[in-house]
């Protein structure tokens, strides 16, 4: 049995109660009465590490969920991150994982699901869940979509209505910023290209790359989300792709962000745990935390993602309402993206992307 001890050492530690502006308001929405049955559970001087993707969201996650679980448990949350995909595999390939609840949108989960561990759902209730977020290996924190986004002081009244319009370097001159990863750049590339989001799949992808080539020499490549938020900000770029989340964010601190919902790409994070984690069973309780309906309303009203609690809707602020994938009107003009397509392509179309990047 490999020896667990003293995992996190090496790990960059932010202090275990730094949750920003938004930690008071989790606290006193723990303590406004009722105490779930997950609070309960006494894990007095256990640890857990939870990586995410860093910036706003996880600044988030951490008041919505992890201090809510540090309160009621006792037990100590670790924060770590970005996610990365690369150094997770290689972590469970050498036995020595060292995050014991990760997230992961679901078009990962879908393609690399022998990196996790099955979930013991004895211990996880995730009965007050939409049963479409919940999967054997990993159950649903949020509903998101990849939008079209814009900097009104850049573009002015002059918006972009379709990933077409992002594609436009004659229409809208300058950088647009787009993610550096295969999905969802193929979706958007196809659309770029007049393809219809009911006629997606399966994917063209010589289509899609040859579409790419026509703005490649115009695009500001991003890996993290909290880096497209800033290029946005400081105006890098006037148009591109942008996580609606993202987008709410900085439009409520000020920036002229805005998004356009047409075309939008939904899509689903996932917390799972790491085949060989050290602490299995608090990351499991912890995931009790995240899938309540009080703590996900919280997350939505922070960030402007959807909840995958159903319960957790009627705690959302009506102004934020707007702003969520899953609103009918926003779920009207996107679709979701076909994690089960990326299950059996991601590896292969991973390496193409790859390959094209550098040519």
């Amino acid at each position: 049995m490999k020896n667990h001890m003293n995992r996190t050492a090496g790990l960059k530690r932010r202090s275990f109660l730094k949750f920003g502006l938004y930690s008071s308001a989790s606290l006193m929405a723990l303590g406004a009465g009722f105490r779930p049955a997950w609070a309960a559970v006494d894990l007095s001087g256990r640890e857990m590490v939870f990586a995410s993707w860093g910036g706003s969201y996880q600044a988030a996650q951490e008041a919505a969920y992890c201090a809510p679980f540090m309160e009621a448990t006792g037990a100590t949350v670790v924060q770590d991150g970005p996610m990365s995909g690369s150094k997770l595999r290689t972590m469970v390939e050498a036995g020595e994982p060292i995050w014991d609840t990760v997230d992961v949108t679901d078009t990962f989960l879908f393609a690399n699901e022998d990196l996790f561990e099955d979930l013991d759902f004895d211990i996880i209730d995730a009965s007050e869940l939409d049963q479409d977020y919940v999967h054997p290996k990993g159950i649903g924190c949020i509903v998101w979509s990849y939008n079209i986004g814009y900097n009104t002081e850049v573009v002015g009244d002059n918006v972009p209505q379709s990933w077409a319009d992002v594609f436009d370097v004659e229409k809208f001159p300058g950088k647009r910023a787009l993610r550096d990863r295969v999905y969802p750049m193929m979706e958007i590339a196809l659309m770029a290209d007049g393809v219809a989001p009911d006629d997606l799949y399966p994917l063209d992808i010589d289509r899609a790359f040859a579409k790419l080539d026509t703005i490649k020499d115009h695009v500001i490549w991003y890996s993290s989300n909290s880096v497209s938020q800033q290029l946005f900000v400081d105006q890098e770029v006037g148009v591109g792709v942008i996580l609606n989340g993202r987008a709410f964010d900085v439009n409520r601190k000020g920036a002229a962000v805005e998004i356009n919902w047409n075309q939008n790409i939904r899509s689903i994070d996932y917390l799972v745990i790491p085949k060989g984690a050290p602490n299995t069973e608090v990351a499991q309780h912890f995931m009790n935390a995240t899938a309540d309906a009080d703590n996900q309303a919280l997350m939505a009203n922070t960030l402007a993602y959807a909840p995958v609690n159903p319960a957790a809707f009627a705690k959302v602020d009506a102004d934020v309402l707007p702003w969520l994938a899953t609103s009918e009107e926003n779920q009207a003009k996107g679709f979701l993206i076909r994690a089960d397509y990326w299950r059996d392509n991601l590896e292969a179309l991973t390496e193409r992307w790859t390959e094209w990047k550098l040519t």
